[in-house]
């Protein structure tokens, strides 16, 4: 068994679903890599199911941090009106 050596990550709620951290020697000792996540999500009163998130390709990440930033006053507004 792994010992979490990292500060407790934060859990996100997203609809339905949880997306949580694997810590990074948790993610190493099952062959996945840093930075990865599982998202949770509830199917019912007795399911769940579970994804595996592979962290994103520094071209992706680079790319999506390019659009966020040249949408940013638009994400805001929305933001802002609540939609």
């Amino acid at each position: 068994m792994p010992v979490i050596s990292e500060k407790k990550r934060p859990v996100r709620a997203v609809g339905k679903s949880w997306v949580i951290d694997l810590p990074d020697d948790f993610a190493s000792e099952n062959g996945l890599s840093s930075g990865t996540q599982v998202l949770i999500t509830f199917k019912g009163k007795d399911q769940v199911s579970a994804e595996v998130l592979p962290p994103l390709s520094d071209k992706i990440a680079a790319s999506a941090d390019n659009i966020f930033k040249k949408r940013l006053g638009a994400y805001e507004e929305l933001r802002r009106i609540g939609d």
